[in-house]
């Protein structure tokens, strides 16, 4: 009895052991294939107007460095919310050039990483906080439809050549912002709340053909130190302008100007006008309404707000100081190249003598 209830002891041990030891095993494959079932792979559900369309893309599955996305060039993220696209979100789609990331909720936008993107649709979401690096090569970039009232961190995105800001916060801008941006042929302000375009010093934007600002609540622009020469579409329509300093002079290329629904003031209006039809300038749409006097289709106040000649006479010699630092600067240059021609002469007569000199040891020897 004795020996057969050791037995049955020793017997329940060892299967209790080894259980235990299977239990651990599975434990133990478990544990490895935890990282796996935490993988995702996305993958296009459908490709439109040539995107390859992704779903549900979580932050998550992001940070966890656990995704992986398709190769393709042009992407569309749809149906998800990401609060925060940055850096992390551009180093696992470093293949895509055009990325679109419309009604994703995005609150901060972080450019740093984007490194191979050429354009970049961000529209209709939540974003008030930017920051974007040196050196990127985006050309295209859409922000439209967003809660932005500060973009001063664009100013270092020297290549691109389309910026849509419309439909943002934006009260005052400097438009030196857009300084760097040599190429820049499209900038998009229209329905903001600007109250000020600000020029803190002359500001140089040769390749820019379209400029929209309408719908704001301009009360004065000055672009005295504007130099846009291949500037061809302006629409200044539906904001509270009552006339303009230096205007038509800053833009020789200028073709349509838009100037319905602001307060302008007759005599000065009838005086651009003139200027219009002399240079050949359009304007496509009207005033259909009008309080004050209808004057070649757009509305104005015979009682409207003047020029101020203190605020002519500031901008006269914001464009005078700038005409001075012009030929300051080639003053400079003439200096430099008179000097070059000092050396250059010096160099000859010192030539000219040592020629003389063999010339004449030459006769010697003879």
């Amino acid at each position: 009895m004795i020996t057969s209830g050791y037995t049955g002891t020793l017997v329940k041990m060892w299967n209790f052991s080894k259980s235990s030891h299977l239990f651990a095993i599975n434990i133990f494959l478990l544990l490895l294939l935890l990282p796996l079932t935490n993988a995702v792979e996305y993958s296009c559900i459908e490709y439109h107007k040539g995107y390859c369309v992704l779903e549900n893309v979580t932050t998550e599955s992001v940070l966890s460095n656990q995704a992986t996305f398709p190769v393709d060039k042009f992407l569309l993220i749809q149906n998800s919310t990401i609060p925060t696209f940055g850096e992390d979100h551009f180093r696992q789609l470093h293949t895509v050039e055009n990325l679109m990331i419309h009604h994703l909720k995005i609150e901060q936008l972080d450019l740093k990483g984007c490194n191979q993107l050429m354009m970049l649709f961000a529209s209709y979401n939540h974003i008030s906080n930017l920051r974007a690096v040196d050196g990127l090569p985006l050309r295209s970039l859409h922000l439209y439809q967003n809660l932005l009232t500060d973009v001063d961190a664009l100013k270092v995105l020297t290549e691109l050549e389309q910026l849509y800001l419309h439909d943002n916060l934006i009260e005052v801008l400097t438009i030196d912002v857009f300084a760097k941006m040599k190429s820049l042929k499209i900038l998009t302000l229209h329905r903001n709340k600007l109250t000020a375009i600000d020029t803190i010093k002359p500001i140089s934007l040769p390749s820019l053909e379209s400029l929209f600002l309408q719908h704001n609540k301009l009360t004065y622009l000055d672009t005295g130190l504007w130099r846009m020469p291949a500037l061809q579409t302006v629409d200044l329509s539906d904001n509270e302008l009552a006339f303009l300093f230096t205007f038509l002079e800053e833009f020789p290329g200028l073709a349509t100007l838009e100037l319905h629904t602001n307060r302008w003031n007759c005599a000065w209006l009838h005086k651009m006008v003139d200027r219009m039809e002399m240079r050949g300038i359009q304007h496509g749409q009207t005033d259909r309404s009008c309080e004050g006097t209808l004057f070649g289709e757009i509305c104005c106040w015979p009682e409207g707000a003047e020029p101020d000649p203190m605020m002519l006479l500031i901008s006269r010699t914001g464009i005078v100081d700038d005409l001075q630092d012009q030929l300051g600067n080639q003053r400079q240059k003439v200096e430099h190249l008179e000097e070059a021609h000092r050396k250059q002469t010096y160099k000859f007569d010192e030539m000219k003598r040592k020629i003389d000199r063999i010339e004449e040891l030459c006769r010697n020897e003879l």
